[in-house]
């Protein structure tokens, strides 16, 4: 898959390679874990016609979108089974990936929150 995730001692980075990065126009997004409010799974669907900064093709959608008065950063090619932060004090209100084993990635950011 072309995420990653770096845990480091007081972030997070989702790391984006290939096209995910390409059609995302951005290479790294890193969250402090002191932003983060939430952390869900969840069906994360987004209208192809919403306001963005980046790629929205069939079920694809990389990049910034503007989906309340605040942008998100989304990241998947399927909307079920996303990882959902919920961010605060952060220039995006969400940020959205899909990735391998999402209960167990939301089983260690909570971990690491609680640092």
């Amino acid at each position: 898959m072309s995420r990653t995730l770096e845990f480091t001692p007081h972030a997070l980075i989702l790391h984006l390679s290939g096209l995910t990065s390409a059609a995302a126009l951005k290479r790294q997004v890193e969250i402090p874990f002191s932003a983060i409010k939430a952390v869900t799974i969840e069906d994360f669907n987004i209208p192809l016609l919403s306001f963005r900064i980046g790629t929205s093709i069939a079920d694809i959608r990389e990049g910034r979108f503007l989906l309340t008065s605040k942008w998100s950063f989304i990241s998947y090619e399927n909307h079920k089974d996303v990882v959902v932060l919920e961010l605060a004090n952060h220039q995006f209100e969400n940020v959205v990936f899909q990735i391998h084993h999402p209960e167990e990635i939301k089983k260690q950011i909570l971990e690491h929150m609680s640092l």
